[in-house]
Order: C-alpha cells, then structure tokens, then sequence
C-alpha cells in the first residue's frame, strides 16, 4: 500500500514563521490601541460614563496581563535575577501609576470626585491586586525558568 506523503496547508519555513510573527505582534498592538482610542472617544466625545465601556477596559487589562504572563513563563522576557530592591522598586512604580491612573478615573473624569476615605479605600485595593499580579509573574517567571532548564537537559 501506498502513503502519501501529507504536508499541512500552512507548512511554514522559519523565515515564514518569523515574519508571520511580527505581523502578529503588530496587529496586536494596533488592536490594543484602537479599543484604548475607543474608550477615549466613547468617554471625551460621546460623554458616555466609564461603566459604559468598562468592558472593554477589562478585556484589555486581562489581555495585557496574560500577555505579560505567558512572555515570563515562555522566556521571551527573560528576567536572569532581580534583587529583592529591584522587585520592590518595580512594585512601587507599579503602585504609583495605579495611584494616578485611580485618582484620575475618580476625581477628574467623574463629575462627583471620592472623598479622602473612599480614595484611600480604593488605593488598598490597588497595593493588594499589583501585589497579586506581581507575585504571580515572580512565580510564572520562576516555574519558566525551571522549564526551560529541563528543556535543554
């Protein structure tokens, strides 16, 4: 009996794949900034409410952060070592733009701005989710790294 030999439709050579890849990332991000430049012109344009298109803010943010997640684990952000001063620098920063970036949605694109208490509430809840998030790339770059050591053993 005769096999044939079956090629995948898509049989693609690396020079295929890389620039397959690039486009894709390009696309990406075109697609990140387009759904950011709709929530502008939805919110400054159409006056919409924020809870008109928190949606899409909340597509985009998981979106980002699994990308995040998954560049760690797969080693395409190739993170060595940190120190413990690096990490807690990050931390601080991450925490900061959170801080404006909540100050911001809540005092000046919303007409009635938080008070003090409900500001500082809401600054608890950004120090522990970017502690989450953070601890969860710290972990997801650890157990890459461990998989990419057994890979080349």
């Amino acid at each position: 009996m005769k096999t044939k030999n079956k090629k995948p439709f898509l049989n693609m050579d690396e020079r295929n794949k890389q620039v397959a890849y690039k486009v894709i990332v390009v696309m990406y991000f075109l697609t990140i900034i387009a759904m950011q430049g709709i929530v502008i012109y939805r919110q400054f344009a159409l006056g919409q409410e924020i809870g008109d298109f928190e949606d899409i803010a909340i597509i985009m943010t998981i979106n980002s952060l699994f990308l995040i997640s998954a560049l760690l684990y797969f080693g395409a952000i190739q993170i060595r070592r940190l120190s413990i001063k690096s990490i807690l620098l990050i931390y601080v920063v991450f925490i900061v733009l959170g801080s404006l970036f909540t100050y911001a949605k809540y005092n000046i694109f919303q007409s009635p701005g938080l008070s003090f208490e409900k500001l500082f509430d809401k600054l608890i809840i950004v120090i522990s989710i970017i502690g989450l998030i953070m601890g969860f790339w710290i972990l997801l770059s650890y157990l890459g790294k461990k998989r990419l050591e057994k890979e080349i053993e």
